[in-house]
């Protein structure tokens, strides 16, 4: 990756960060700690995404997931969402959502959701692969 791609990714990080942080606050409170809603990752690591931890299941609502997906322009970016949940999710799997412009690749393992959130389902989604 060349020097200017690294620094127009740099940029686009800074100014995705706060507004990907005033849109999920639209539904929820940020933590760092895991004792609210959500985490924004606040660290730029290099590569076009930013890295977002759910706390709370609300968080997975289609309409959520959607404002997060309005805030990509860019086919090269994507949110990488993780579910982390304390006591009852403490045992499950790893899982998320990768969010893109114009798709979502849902990581989800639903059955172990409560089952008002088991039948969430993303418009433009599709199951993730080994290749994602």
């Amino acid at each position: 990756m060349s020097e200017e791609v690294k620094t127009i990714n740099e940029r686009r990080w800074v100014l995705l960060y706060p507004e990907i942080v005033k849109t999920l606050g639209k539904f929820g409170v940020e933590d760092e700690l895991g004792n609210e809603d959500f985490w924004v990752f606040g660290d730029y690591w290099g590569y076009p995404q930013h890295k977002i931890f759910f706390n709370r299941l609300h968080m997975l609502l289609p309409e959520v997931i959607t404002s997060l997906q309005d805030l990509l322009d860019n086919d090269d970016w994507e949110f990488v969402v993780t579910i982390s949940t304390r006591g009852e999710g403490e045992n499950w799997p790893d899982m998320g959502l990768k969010i893109r412009r114009n798709q979502i690749i849902d990581g989800l393992q639903r059955q172990y959701f409560p089952p008002e959130y088991q039948s969430i389902q993303y418009e433009g989604s599709r199951v993730g692969t080994d290749k994602d």
